[in-house]
């Protein structure tokens, strides 16, 4: 079975990359050549452009694609394509907006701008893909050098925030492990929450940070009127993900 990966970037490249030796061909398109070398070697065949002239009914299909808009846009072509046998969409956990309680597949979608961006681009998916489409939410994805720690790094000081709002974070090789289990699957569900309890505060990461980064404490803003959103993810560890090769959270603070 072939594997097509529209967005074979950060996330999507490792999951070309792992399904090559043993899942049969697989298609990174990507927007630029700078991949391509380590994509041809891991024995993966390595396009620019769209999946829209590449897929068949016959593939599997991984949008992963940088950035919400990037990903809808990504499905408004493909409305005329016949879906594949399985297609997965790369979500985010902003879906949620500002969550309050415990948090799962069902949790209704947020009311800020972003949250109804990204809930807009799971609907086309959902809509084209049908029963075959499976959506992953996923948290924060880091690795050293990755994620929020970096991010840290660079800017010198850690953004504004509630100090209790809740951080939710996967290791990139945790949602890789994830995105393949979900192409594979027999009988998937058709959404996961793609996150690895327990999830720091905003409060207790950045704090931990800046210490470990050795800038000054993080000043926050007032905390939020509710207590931290609590992420289900029992669906997730059921299917995709039941044992984690990174459940602690302190090693996004890997640099």
């Amino acid at each position: 079975m072939r594997l097509v990966v529209w967005g074979a970037g950060e996330l999507g490249g490792r999951v070309a990359i792992q399904w090559a030796p043993s899942g049969g061909p697989v298609v990174g398109l990507t927007q630029g050549t700078s991949r391509h070398d380590d994509l041809r070697r891991a024995g993966v065949e390595p396009r620019l452009g769209s999946a829209v002239d590449v897929l068949t009914p016959d593939d599997v299909l991984l949008l992963a694609l940088p950035g919400n808009a990037k990903q809808k846009a990504a499905v408004d072509a493909l409305q005329h394509t016949p879906p594949p046998g399985r297609a997965v969409l790369i979500s985010s956990t902003g879906y949620y907006g500002t969550p309050v309680g415990r948090v799962d597949e069902e949790t209704p979608s947020g009311q800020t701008q972003h949250a109804i961006n990204v809930a807009s681009a799971e609907h086309a998916f959902r809509t084209w893909a049908g029963a075959n489409g499976v959506v992953m939410r996923f948290g924060g994805l880091y690795r050293p050098g990755r994620g929020p720690m970096s991010a840290l790094l660079r800017r010198g000081a850690a953004p504004e925030g509630a100090p209790n709002r809740t951080l939710a974070l996967i290791h990139y090789a945790d949602a890789v492990t994830a995105t393949l289990a979900a192409l594979r699957h027999p009988a998937p569900e058709t959404t996961y929450v793609g996150v690895v309890p327990p999830c720091p505060t905003r409060c207790e990461f950045y704090t931990r940070a800046c210490e470990v980064a050795g800038l000054p404490e993080p000043m926050f803003t007032s905390p939020l009127s509710h207590p931290p959103a609590e992420y289900d993810v029992t669906r997730l560890m059921r299917d995709l993900l039941p044992e984690p090769a990174h459940p602690d959270w302190r090693d996004a603070l890997a640099v």
